[in-house]
């Protein structure tokens, strides 16, 4: 099934000729034939081949600040030996771990770090991809170590185990995701031996225990895998910046001809892992998530070279229709289907593919599911019967065209690896590289109708995913993310019912011609060549119920734009149930929508509808020409929304799931809700939520959504290719449907955050979902009130500095999980925040431990932080406030956020860059001292959300109020290595004796071995229990690790009693022995602060119209 062996690849010999670095005279060769792109793009472009064979793009971007490389090598899981599953996965993290001249493990990601730069790496089938951004003038620097990885990686023996960890922290984080149980079974159920079947994240089972059982050495291995895959042959590199073309070859050639040619190593798969045995089949899977799922997979032959033609472009674009006469259309209007979507993978499998069809299906609609194919084969029946119409192949062809000659520019990094899947494709001529989105010219009926054949009854296996299934015993277990599921067939009836030449399902009819279509591309804006753009919009108008600011495009020369209405509504938010009811207008009022105006969606516009705490959010985007129209269109559907009785049903059943789905958030992520819930007025519990939602009727939704707009007050900003005239006239047409009695800005409820008084409060909290294996902690430090810009930009510098270390230290070192991270923000009004942030299998109190001793131990750090190191990190925030937007969806969303948050600081970057020219080294420890260090901060003010995992102990109020942080973590970690005999009262006076008795002994070294052996007699002693010596190394680790924070470092914990003066055991708080407040009911907690006032406007608003 393999097409593309019809198609020879393109001959990448021609056009290239041999060239020589500008400095150092390296060979090389440049593609000096014809290369097509966008007339709205201004970048330049150089198309290279090393000596080594390694293809390289080299992008200069005069106008960004931030510099990317981005490789590519054509080897990923599909290259995983049997007996070593997850090796590519493991061999990506490895290659982090450091290199020949750049030996420190985190080098690489601490220079990255230092210079305000990101770096990640990802493995998939048959593809591993690395990248970095950074700051221009750091970018040689960092691409000599980035290149290192290539060239002389150490696969250091002692990172191994350490890593081995990484790994399997990162695989026990996907256990609870649907996607990922889903896709494995997906994986077992193909040809035995095919590549795809394979277990691609790996875990210490497939990795360390793999190589155990085989008699095989995992370093070795690793080695071995390196050395035969990692070719330059079949490696892609994108070296993007505003460096000149010559200095971007340079580099490539300098430091990456010394990458090894070891051949085309990549591997070509001839067989599809579908096999005949598996087509025909019903697979039902239970999912985690409330959800229902049903996706219909066709094995379909590889097409990546029919890019100028390829007909499952057009396929998809009709069966993924939503437009009136869609498969879509009618399953909504039967409330069968929330959403549907059509297509080949994107993946670089070589010589396979799979069309899919993925619905998201009501309860109903799974009940429904043979309905469902029905409506499926029917439309694919009436479209071989009505044959490929040339029309719809042409309108999709010039909106590609229309796209591509007005592209949007994006961030470095992002444009980085779009070049990478470009040039990734092997039969992607060297003209087409930038110009493939638009490539699609040539119509061709008969391969078309000949790929329809590929989606028959015939040829197709159906997945189910519910979490329970009526009458279906899912006794078959996949082994590696342990999901349930059951294979069966497809009844012979049904399969010859949907292959019948006469099936048909009234309604379905293909789309009409869009009326969307962009004619109109005009640039309304003067010639500003050499002229300083304006940053900054003009309010043009402003009475008690509307503000209206306005930006014509003096940046981007194009004729698109973005209107936004920000709408005040006192009830959107005013209690639980109001709240649920706004979401649930929203998101029918979308769907209701969507038919209508997926057509405009085609075409390149945008719309979006959604509530927030105070305000309904309403906007459009896209061609200018086409948006006062369309917000028309929208503004006047949603003051008269009528309440469909078949919709209501169905998004209040989704609402119902969305609910119970919030259960199985990540640890980390329901950490930061909770946070979010201290911390802010305006948020209701989703418990208290989903408890109204019961009292929701359609005519209690239908009287809330006729009365929303009654009082209201409306900003709207208008940012593009408009003229005044236009906003204005916008303007009223809003007004004039709306009609809202006036509702003052100021009077509005909107939200704001508390204001905490200093002490140190814990929320304790267990997962709902039992089969979560991970905890996690979020950790607050107020740091400072928001309007102090200048502390701001030191607490954005610091954050810089304490994640680097804080990941170091924690993830890299320590390995206390795959998510580690230190982050700054700011509560609108408020104050702003440290957060430290840390989920994996260990207890929250030891991640408290060890959050303290950083703490402690960061202001040494920050002391011998050197000036150069200081200056970097200055310099490359001056970098990012001082860049170019880079569209005008950027600069709308920007100006959004000055005139939503009412400060209307339309100059804050300018600001900050003051700031930051001015700043020291000494303000930055001053701050820590100030409001991060426990010992020294005079008003200390934190607070730590901890979700404990059921797999583990946790301790109780009472042993929160009884015993310190230290005792709690060295039994937690003693309870999880199945000392579950042990009596907590007996650790915590061993540790008060070891503290008083043993100091010495703790001092003289870090082997605590003996004391572990001595703490287990002692406790174990009074029940009677035996202790068994000769405990490995590894599982006493934690346990090893815990002791030394208790009794070495117990001075530098301190205790947090005198931070707070006020006595909350009234309102039910309990205080712990090291002065930690623990939260039984946060919204008592909360009745008892302050609330910050609202942002002050940093100007006075004078519109340049009177009403």
């Amino acid at each position: 099934m393999d097409f593309c062996k019809n198609y020879p690849l393109p001959d990448w010999t021609l056009g290239f000729e041999h060239r020589k670095t500008s400095v150092s005279q390296l060979p090389y060769e440049e593609y000096t034939g014809p290369m097509e792109k966008s007339a709205s793009d201004t970048n330049d472009y150089r198309l290279i081949r090393l000596p080594n064979n390694l293809v390289v793009m080299c992008v200069q971007d005069a106008e960004t600040e931030t510099a990317t490389a981005a490789l590519s090598v054509n080897v990923g899981s599909n290259m995983d030996p049997v007996e070593l599953q997850g090796l590519a996965h493991f061999l990506e993290h490895m290659l982090f771990m450091g290199t020949e001249k750049y030996p420190d493990e985190n080098e690489f990601t601490s220079f990255i770090s230092e210079h305000n730069g990101d770096s990640n790496a990802w493995t998939q089938f048959s593809r591993t991809t690395f990248y970095f951004g950074i700051a221009n003038d750091a970018f040689e620097e960092a691409l000599d170590r980035f290149s290192s990885f290539f060239t002389s990686p150490l696969f250091k023996q002692d990172c191994v185990d350490r890593e081995l960890c990484a790994v399997d922290s990162e695989y026990k984080g996907l256990l609870n995701s649907d996607f990922w149980r889903s896709h494995q079974i997906e994986c077992k159920l193909c040809s035995l031996g095919h590549p795809y079947s394979k277990f691609m994240p790996g875990n210490i089972e497939t990795l360390q225990q793999g190589a155990k059982d085989h008699g095989l050495d995992l370093h070795e291995e690793l080695l071995k895998f390196y050395n035969k895959y990692y070719s330059s042959d079949i490696m892609k590199l994108v070296v993007y910046g505003n460096h000149s073309l010559d200095q971007l070859a340079e580099w490539a050639a300098s430091k990456f001809s010394d990458v090894k040619s070891r051949g085309d190593s990549a591997q070509r798969i001839v067989d599809h892992p579908v096999s005949a045995e598996f087509l025909g089949k019903a697979v039902y899977y239970e999912t985690v998530d409330d959800t229902h799922t049903m996706s219909m997979d066709f094995p379909v032959p590889d097409v990546k070279a029919m890019y100028r033609s390829d007909p499952f472009v057009y396929i998809s674009h009709l069966i993924s229709h939503e437009g009136q006469g869609s498969i879509m259309a009618y399953l909504k209007q039967k409330g069968w289907a929330t959403g549907l979507s059509a297509g080949t993978n994107t993946n670089q499998n070589k010589g396979f593919n799979e069309f899919n069809i993925s619905i998201s299906a009501t309860p109903e609609g799974l009940e429904h599911y043979e309905d469902i194919m029905r409506a499926v084969f029917a439309y694919v029946r009436m479209l071989v019967n009505s044959g490929p119409q040339e029309w719809v192949h042409h309108e999709m062809s010039s909106l590609m065209k229309i796209g591509f000659d007005n592209r949007k520019k994006s961030d470095a990094v992002s444009q980085a690896l779009s070049y990478m899947n470009l040039i990734f494709n092997e039969y992607l001529a060297p003209e087409h590289v930038l110009s493939k989105s638009c490539a699609y010219e040539e119509f061709d009926f008969d391969t078309i109708l000949h790929c329809l054949s590929f989606i028959s009854p015939d040829n197709f296996r159906v997945f189910i995913g519910a979490i329970k299934h009526e009458s279906i015993d899912c006794s078959e277990i996949e082994p590696y993310f342990g999901a349930a599921y059951h294979v069966d067939s497809l009844s012979a009836d049904l399969l010859h019912e949907l292959a019948c030449d006469d099936i048909h399902v009234d309604g379905l009819s293909l789309p009409e011609r869009n009326e969307f279509m962009p004619t109109d591309f005009t640039i309304k804006s003067p010639n500003m060549l050499g002229a300083a753009a304006v940053l900054r919009p003009t309010l043009l108008r402003l009475n008690d119920n509307f503000e209206l600011w306005f930006k014509q495009d003096d940046q981007f020369s194009t004729a698109k734009g973005s209107i936004s209405l920000s709408i005040t509504v006192p009830t959107v938010n005013s209690s639980p149930q109001n709240h649920i009811m706004s979401k649930l207008y929203c998101s029918m009022l979308g769907s209701d929508l969507y038919e209508d105006l997926y057509n405009a969606t085609c075409a390149g516009l945008s719309y979006c509808v959604y509530p927030t705490s105070s305000t309904v959010e309403v906007s459009v985007a896209g061609f200018s020409s086409k948006l006062p129209e369309l917000l028309k269109t929208v503004v006047e559907r949603a003051k008269t929304f009528k309440v469909d009785s078949t919709q209501f049903s169905v998004y209040m059943a989704k609402f119902k799931q969305a609910f119970g789905n919030v259960a199985n958030s990540t640890p980390s992520g329901l950490c930061g809700t909770y946070t979010s819930y201290i911390n802010n007025s305006s948020m209701w519990h989703y418990q208290l939520v989903e408890s109204e939602l019961p009292k929701v009727t359609l005519d209690k939704l239908q009287a809330h959504v006729d009365s929303l707009f009654d009082v209201t007050f409306t900003k709207m900003c208008m940012v593009g290719n408009f003229d005044e005239e236009e906003a204005l006239k916008v303007a009223d047409n809003v007004q004039d449907i709306i009609k809202p009695t006036p509702n003052l800005g100021y009077t509005s409820n909107k939200a704001r955050t508390y204001n905490f008084e200093p002490g140190y409060y814990v929320h304790q909290l267990q997962m709902p979902n039992d089969d979560c294996v991970n905890s996690a902690i979020e950790c607050s430090i107020y740091c400072g009130l928001q309007s102090d810009k200048r502390q701001v930009v030191l607490l954005e510098i610091l954050q810089e500095v304490v994640h680097d270390s804080f990941f170091a230290q924690l993830r890299t070192k320590h390995q206390l999980g795959y998510k580690v991270s230190a982050l700054s923000s700011s509560y609108r009004g408020g104050r702003s925040v440290l957060t430290l942030r840390i989920e994996g299998e260990s207890n929250p109190m030891f991640m408290t431990l060890h959050i303290n001793r950083f703490i402690h131990e960061m202001q040494q750090r920050l002391i011998d932080m050197t000036d150069e190191q200081f200056d970097n990190r200055v310099k490359s925030l001056i970098n990012i406030y001082q860049e170019r937007m880079k569209n005008i969806d950027e600069e709308a969303d920007i100006y959004n956020g000055h005139i939503c948050s009412n400060t209307y600081n339309f100059n804050l970057c300018d600001i900050k860059v003051g700031f930051l020219q001015s700043i020291s080294k000494g303000e930055l420890l001053e701050l820590w001292n100030k409001c991060v260090n426990p010992s020294t901060a005079p008003a200390y003010t934190r607070l730590d959300v901890q979700m404990w995992s059921t797999k583990i102990w946790k301790p109780t109020v009472s042993d929160f109020k009884e015993y310190s942080a230290k005792t709690l973590a060295l039994y937690g970690c003693l309870h999880s290595e199945g000392n579950d005999a042990l009596d907590i009262g007996k650790v915590d006076e061993f540790i008060s004796m070891a503290i008083a008795g043993h100091k010495e002994q703790a001092d003289a070294s870090d082997d605590s071995g003996s004391l572990i052996a001595e703490l287990k007699k002692a406790s174990l002693s009074a029940s009677g229990a035996t202790y068994t010596a000769g405990e490995s190394a590894e599982r006493a680790t934690h346990t090893g690790t815990a002791l030394v924070l208790a009794i070495k470092d117990h001075e530098t914990f301190g205790n947090y009693a005198d931070v707070s003066h006020k006595n909350f055991s009234t309102i039910g708080m309990h205080k712990t022995p090291d002065g930690m407040w623990l939260m039984t009911d946060y919204r008592k907690f909360q009745a008892t602060q302050q609330l910050f006032g609202l942002g002050v406007s940093a100007e006075v608003l004078v519109p340049k119209y009177s009403s």
